[in-house]
């Protein structure tokens, strides 16, 4: 018999890699991001050429870092300095000659300044479509004067339309009303804009039969007082924070909207100037904090015919009580899908369960419960879920907080914040079988 024939030193030391089209090698590329195109540039020289060139969307991801931070197992300093010189290194052998996406997320700071300036100018110079600053502090009451500023006087002075930006997102930055009307104004295709803890950012006007703006979000921005309206293809709209001057003017092509409140702030005022759109809602979002033992109260709405989708946040204590939330549900008679997060606060005196009288609801499907208690509170809120929802289909039960349920974490980040025998009662209601419908408990 012939003997197998071994490879030759040759064909050991061979770089197969350099041998594949280059069409071949930066479909590979396509599928990795910036920080692992570049580390795996050594298995080839032609594969480390090919990296300058990719990929037309950039993501300087540091949330996995952040949660280490939080830990206490990195230095926020040491990976600032780190990511900063991750980003500055990747944009000085970057060769692209568009850019599709630029995204950076980590805490950074105006003491950051000459960097992420110079990545913005990067950014705009490649004619980037989606540009997202997510410079989210740990913090909550981290001194907003540090917080990083947006170079105003960049674009503000310079009437150049920049052609390409779709989507401008910025999170923890200072941005001010005029810049943000300017890149409106000045990006034709623009359809997306979303502003985050902005203290810079104090009125804000959204007008012109051209707009392409599809999307509005401004949360949580504390010297927010006005905005007006007038966007024909505004498509979603969300405001959370405190009570501002709101004149919606024009947006008949309105679907979602997401109005919440802070620390006992009401929201009741914004749906005035929504009433004329309120019907043809499909999703509607509402944050409420209620700390009163009278517990959750809306007005009477006018009948929600079009709503499909209704997500309810309410951060309230245990002597409250959520039954006003009943008649919201049964104000939108085609509602498919209920999600409800409860921000619960502990205190000595909960109310007992009261009856209420309950109307079929055919159509609901779906229910969906984050940071169920297992308390009168919001026990009284499910049975009437599982009793009136007569074709329910699925009903999720969720024992832990809202503000941990679908962050990214690491897998080795566990997190428990739930309320003891939480559990335990969810599954008491399930073994009571009030509903054939399939009952998860996570």
């Amino acid at each position: 018999m012939g003997k197998t024939a071994l490879p030759s030193d040759k064909s050991i030391k061979e770089d197969r890699i350099s041998q594949l089209p280059d069409e071949m090698l930066i479909s590979v590329l396509s599928f990795l991001t910036p920080k692992e195109a570049f580390r795996t540039s050594v298995l080839s020289h032609r594969w480390k050429c090919l990296c300058p060139f990719l990929p037309r969307s950039l993501d300087f991801d540091g949330l996995y870092t952040m949660w280490e931070i939080e830990r206490g197992k990195k230095s926020l300093q040491f990976e600032r300095k780190k990511i900063l010189q991750w980003v500055n290194d990747t944009l000085k052998s970057c060769r692209v000659s568009t850019m599709d996406e630029f995204r950076v997320c980590f805490e950074l700071d105006d003491g950051s300044k000459s960097h992420v300036d110079g990545w913005i100018d990067f950014a705009i110079s490649k004619g980037v479509k989606r540009l997202e600053l997510d410079f989210t502090a740990r913090s909550p009451f981290k001194d907003a004067s540090n917080f990083y500023r947006f170079p105003n006087e960049r674009f503000t002075s310079d009437k150049t339309c920049i052609k390409s930006l779709t989507s401008l997102t910025l999170k923890y930055i200072r941005v001010t009303g005029e810049l943000l009307e300017h890149f409106l104004s000045n990006c034709p295709l623009l359809e997306r804009l979303h502003v985050n803890n902005s203290e810079d950012l104090v009125n804000l006007k959204i007008y012109g039969s051209s707009l392409k703006l599809k999307y509005l979000h401004i949360i949580r921005c504390l010297e927010f007082k006005s905005i007006e309206i007038n966007a024909p293809n505004l498509e979603s709209f969300g405001y959370v924070g405190n009570e501002i001057r709101l004149h919606v003017h024009s947006a008949p092509r309105l679907l979602d909207v997401r109005i919440g409140g802070m620390y006992s702030h009401p929201i009741y005022y914004a749906f005035g100037s929504l009433s004329s759109y309120l019907y043809q809602l499909e999703s509607l979002t509402l944050d409420v904090h209620s700390y009163t033992y009278n517990g959750v109260e809306f007005p009477e709405f006018q009948t929600l015919t079009k709503l499909k989708h209704l997500k309810v946040t309410v951060a309230t204590n245990e002597g409250s009580s959520l039954l006003g939330l009943i008649p919201l549900i049964e104000a939108a008679p085609f509602l498919h899908k209920f999600v409800f997060e409860l921000i619960l606060s502990k205190i000595n005196f909960p109310k007992k369960a009261r009856k209420v009288k309950k109307y079929p609801n055919e159509h609901l499907k779906e229910v969906e419960i984050v940071g169920f208690a297992g308390r009168a509170i919001d026990i009284q809120l499910v049975v009437y879920l599982l009793e009136s929802a007569i074709n329910l289909e699925k009903i999720i039960v969720n024992p832990y907080a809202p503000y941990i349920v679908g962050i990214p974490r690491p897998e080795n980040v566990r997190t428990t914040v739930k309320f003891e025998g939480a559990r335990e009662a969810a599954k008491r209601l399930k073994e009571k079988q009030l509903t054939r419908a399939e009952f998860v408990i996570m």
